[in-house]
């Protein structure tokens, strides 16, 4: 988890001193700026209402700002409401996530901390039945646990008809919603999500995947013929 610290103001400093130095603006602007997007729309906390908890925390992220909204009431107006039945417990696909598809799988990258060395355009759709959503949309998944020692196409092969791979895009929005999707790669374990729904443009044997090392997630790409122990294929309900 990343804290804030006594290092970042000092760095705050630093950065403001240096920009002074060269005749430029300090840094009183861009830090009110963050307090308030932080602050719009209350303080996150507790709360039992996914909608509000989800929204808020893409505001938070920047990605309502980014999208030319105002404050979060602004933002939060602009995404759907839980679909019937979603407050349902479902152990089949246990978690709710809020994909937010207006911004591109880039930005939301940058946004979120997540490395990812492509592009919008690196990685495509598996196919027609995993084509992304063209609006904010909300989904069940589950994070591919399950799914371990088996290899990303034969998960692929081998869905149930109500189920279909996660994307990329479907992936790092179940992360930045919670985190524990994956865990830290280490000598002793690990738990990276193969996104079977979106493969590499140009080299369609490889899926994409999402996982944590060095503290850091990365979406990246992977043959989807191997199986590993600390690999599995994450998948969404399809009503």
């Amino acid at each position: 988890m990343s804290l804030f610290s006594l290092n970042h103001i000092a760095q705050l400093h630093e950065i403001q001193s240096a920009r002074l130095k060269h005749n430029q603006p300090g840094i009183g602007l861009e830090v009110e700026e963050l307090i308030r997007r932080l602050t719009s729309g209350g303080v996150a906390g507790k709360t039992h209402d996914v909608w509000v908890t989800q929204g808020k925390r893409y505001w938070d992220l920047g990605v309502g700002t980014a999208l030319g909204y105002e404050s979060f009431s602004q933002y939060f107006a602009s995404i759907p409401r839980l679909p019937t039945g979603f407050d349902v417990d479902n152990t089949e696909f246990p978690l709710r996530v809020l994909v937010e598809t207006r911004i591109g799988l880039k930005r939301l990258c940058e946004l979120g901390g997540i490395g990812f060395n492509g592009n919008d355009e690196t990685l495509v759709s598996h196919d027609d039945r995993h084509a992304e959503f063209s609006q904010p949309s909300w989904i069940r998944i589950q994070d591919g646990r399950k799914n371990r020692n088996r290899s990303a196409s034969d998960c692929q092969k081998t869905f149930a008809k109500h189920e279909r791979g996660l994307t990329a895009l479907q992936g790092v929005c179940a992360y930045l919603q919670h985190p524990t999707v994956v865990s830290e790669w280490t000598k002793d374990g690990a738990h990276v999500m193969d996104l079977p729904g979106s493969v590499h443009r140009e080299h369609r044997g490889n899926a994409a995947c999402l996982g944590v090392f060095g503290g850091r997630a990365e979406l990246y790409w992977s043959w989807s013929d191997n199986a590993s122990p600390k690999y599995g294929s994450a998948s969404r309900r399809v009503c």
